[in-house]
Parts: C-alpha cells; sequence; structure tokens
C-alpha cells in the first residue's frame, strides 16, 4: 500500500534564492534560511520515493484561452524554467525526472472520486515547483507528479473546492497497491501584493489574515479557511493572496489534521508559510 510520508508547505517566492546569496542581503533571510533548512531535513528523513508537487503556473504554459482549473502532469521528466524568470530571478534550467505511472493512477483514481483532472504530455514547470525543489531537494533527484492549480486567474475554483481535489488525491493514493513511499510539497502564499502598490514593502501584507491563515491550519479548521478566503477577503489582503488556496488543497491531502509544525514567519518582509505533517 502506498504511504505519505511526509506534507511540506512552503514559499515559492521566485526572488529568494538570488536574495539568498547577496553579501547585504536582509537580515531576516538568516530566519527564512534555518526554516527551509529545518524543512530540508524533515523531506531528507522522510526518504521519499516520489513527490506530489502542487503549484500553479503563472501564466506561461497556460492563458484565458486554455486555463484548466487543476491539471496534472504525465511525462517521464519536466523541463523548466521559462526565459522571464531565467531572466528576472535568476533561477536555474534544470530536468526533474517524473512518474508517469503515478500521475496516472493519480488521475484515475481522482475520477472514481469526482475530479476530473485535465491533463498534460507537454509540460514545462515554472518557479511554484523549482523554488520549492531548490530548497528542500537541490540535488532535484527525486521523481515528481506536478499538479498545478488555478489560483491566479478569475474566475478561480471555490477555496472548499481545492479542499476536495486534495481529499481525492489522498484518497487515490490511500488505495494504490504500490509500496512507494510518497511525499507532498505544495507551494503557496500567505497575504502578497505583486504588481500592486504594496509590491516590495518590507513588511507583512496583513498580519490579521496571516495569522487566520496559518491558524486555520495549524487547527484543521476547513470550514473557517473557507469563510475566510472569499474572494474578497483575500484581495484585501493582497492582490496575490490567492495563491494561499493551494494550502487549502495541502489541507485535503493531509484530511484535515493538524499538523507537527505551522508558522507565517515575520522576517522583514511578506509573511513567509512554512507548514509540515510528519509520516501519517
Amino acid at each position: 500500500m502506498a504511504r505519505i510520508v511526509t506534507i511540506i508547505g512552503i514559499t515559492h517566492n521566485p526572488f529568494m534564492p538570488r536574495l539568498f546569496k547577496q553579501p547585504n542581503r536582509p537580515p531576516g533571510c538568516a530566519k527564512v534560511i534555518e526554516r527551509i533548512e529545518m524543512m530540508r531535513e524533515k523531506l531528507r528523513q522522510a526518504k521519499p520515493d516520489v513527490l506530489i508537487a502542487i503549484g500553479n503556473d503563472h501564466l506561461h504554459q497556460f492563458f484565458m484561452d486554455n486555463m484548466p482549473a487543476f491539471m496534472i502532469g504525465k511525462m517521464d521528466a519536466y523541463d523548466g524554467t521559462f526565459y522571464d524568470e531565467i531572466r528576472e530571478f535568476g533561477l536555474p534550467t534544470l530536468r526533474i525526472p517524473g512518474d508517469p505511472e503515478l500521475s496516472d493512477a493519480i488521475m484515475e483514481g481522482a475520477f472514481d472520486r469526482g475530479v476530473d483532472f485535465a491533463y498534460s504530455n507537454e509540460l514545462t514547470i515554472d518557479h511554484s515547483i523549482i523554488v520549492p525543489m531548490t530548497f528542500v531537494r537541490p540535488e532535484m533527484d527525486i521523481p515528481i507528479v506536478p499538479i498545478l492549480t488555478n489560483c491566479i486567474a478569475p474566475p478561480l475554483p471555490r477555496p472548499k473546492r481545492f479542499y476536495e481535489v486534495g481529499k481525492a488525491i489522498r484518497a487515490a493514493i490511500d488505495s494504490l497497491s504500490t509500496n512507494k513511499r510518497i511525499g507532498v510539497l505544495v507551494s503557496g502564499h500567505l497575504s502578497l501584493e505583486v504588481g500592486g502598490p504594496k509590491q516590495f514593502e518590507r513588511k507583512l501584507m496583513d498580519p490579521d489574515f496571516d495569522a487566520s491563515a496559518v491558524g486555520w491550519i495549524a487547527n484543521g479548521d476547513i470550514n473557517g479557511a473557507v469563510e475566510g478566503c472569499t474572494p474578497e477577503k483575500m484581495m484585501k489582503a493582497g492582490n496575490m493572496t490567492t495563491g494561499y488556496l493551494n494550502f487549502l488543497m495541502m489541507m485535503g491531502v493531509a484530511n484535515a489534521s493538524k499538523p507537527s509544525y505551522a508558522e507565517g514567519l515575520d522576517a522583514g518582509f511578506p509573511a513567509v508559510p512554512f507548514f509540515s505533517w510528519d509520516a501519517s
């Protein structure tokens, strides 16, 4: 039987990898790096055979002419990233192995549980997967099954649907006959502004939202999360706060159990999320 050996939720802020290398980096970076190293060690100890990597495309692979709500990759390997991310963020080009058999099994299992994934055999991944992998598995040697959500291009799936899809993923995994050890790596945001008047402010965007958002996950409170994640409330917190919806899918994969670690780190810039569940 397949077993989920770890679940990790983390930022995919594409500015951070380069920021960490700067000699005059902000003092708060040390705290962020410390937490990243902690998550990297959690993943190392879990020894997964494969990682389900949940993130979202940033209008690279998909645009308004074809925007899947939830999509799974089905490839032997995935290339990253796109030219603008190499140019603007200094992200590396890379190739990560895939596990198409597990992709098929999760997709088929989700069909049986009321979730119809779109899929792609020609998928290029961007920073929502590359950055978390750089943080917790820089060797890029663990095969991935990428699952991309539409959490940035309205109209968005409802918050509860993110959770329901996460539960379907979990149920599909739990039903597999394989003995693979499966890790889940999810990236998203707390309150965040991109391209708006508050971008690059060296402070929390919305401390009240951040505290609530971490609390919903820490307490396994999906009802509170659904009520607190209306489009109006998330946009008020920051125009890219909707990236938090990926963490509702993470809660579904965890069956709304309480995590072993939950934090929205105040490091002198927008809150940096860190969540983890040990073997379940």
